[in-house]
């Protein structure tokens, strides 16, 4: 049962994948913010340049471009929120759905909501960790763009709703 739920939960990530990316396609094969590079785009090799978006809404609202030194601290800023982020699933989250499972199976309605309320805590406790981090990445880029001069313009040329948007989306979590 633990393995079929793996492999559909892996397939439903795979779908939603698919049509992320399906979405992000702009004409002429260029992606949304930080969209895929080719190898004769900037910063060559065929390596991804994750500010490319960035940059491009910079230069459309006319605001000052990121100096390297901004752009060293935006990069080192979203490392380390990615680097921070667990590699692995759950242990806690992983137990409470295998005992919701088994619970399941024996019918045992009491156990099943128990393990419900588990997996449910759980998931709260997991989302609250990922929006606080998220929003102290958010927090530190706004405060980068501030500081040299692009969030106004940016703001006033995109919108507030756009901008947090192009800035969540820094971090590869889809802005949001």
């Amino acid at each position: 049962m633990k393995t079929q739920m793996k492999t559909f939960t892996m397939m439903v990530g795979l779908l939603a994948m698919s049509a992320v990316m399906a979405l992000a396609q702009r004409p002429g094969g260029q992606g949304g913010p930080g969209g895929q590079g080719g190898p004769g785009s900037p910063g060559g090799q065929g390596q991804r340049d994750g500010l490319s978006g960035l940059k491009r809404a910079i230069a459309a609202a006319n605001a000052p471009a990121l100096t390297e030194t901004q752009e060293t601290a935006i990069k080192a800023l979203i490392a380390a929120y990615r680097d921070a982020q667990p590699d692995e699933a759950d242990a806690a989250l992983e137990a409470a759905r295998d005992a919701y499972d088994a619970a399941l199976l024996a019918g045992n309605q009491a156990a099943i909501d128990t393990a419900a309320d588990q997996i449910a805590a759980r998931q709260a406790v997991l989302s609250a960790a990922r929006l606080k981090a998220s929003a102290r990445l958010t927090l530190a880029l706004l405060a980068n763009l501030r500081t040299g001069g692009q969030l106004a313009p940016l703001t006033e040329k995109l919108g507030a709703d756009k901008v947090l948007h192009l800035v969540r989306s820094l971090s590869g979590r889809g802005g949001r």
